[in-house]
């Protein structure tokens, strides 16, 4: 059980660039955009049903000289998994929920690899 989760800092950007930037990321991915608020968007792809739910939560803060951003990614279906693409259990919808998750945070100019963690 568990997730996996970023937290970084985005230089020159606002919190709204970072929410559009989310959306318009799920909206290019084909997931759903499952919460929206000011300050966060929550995204998902599958069925908890079937082959388990890959969720991706992106919150930001605007602060000095950009804005903050967290992120949490997950796959969901019996119980929560985090992202670590290196699991066994779970592997596939693991994998899948990385490559959503590495991909987001990519598209902003951050290496996966050195801000995530995974719990």
């Amino acid at each position: 059980m568990g997730k996996s989760v970023a937290h970084f800092h985005l230089p020159g950007r606002t919190e709204e660039w970072v929410l559009q930037a989310a959306a318009a990321f799920a909206a290019s991915r084909g997931l759903k955009i499952e919460h929206a608020s000011p300050s966060h968007v929550a995204m998902s792809r599958g069925s908890e049903l079937w082959a388990g739910r890959r969720v991706l939560a992106v919150m930001a803060q605007g602060a000095q000289g950009g804005a903050n951003v967290y992120v949490e990614a997950w796959a969901e279906g019996l119980t929560q998994l985090s992202a670590d693409p290196s699991a066994v259990l779970g592997m596939y919808p693991r994998r899948d929920a990385w490559k959503i998750a590495s991909e987001f945070v990519g598209s902003l100019g951050v290496n996966p690899t050195s801000v995530f963690r995974h719990m």
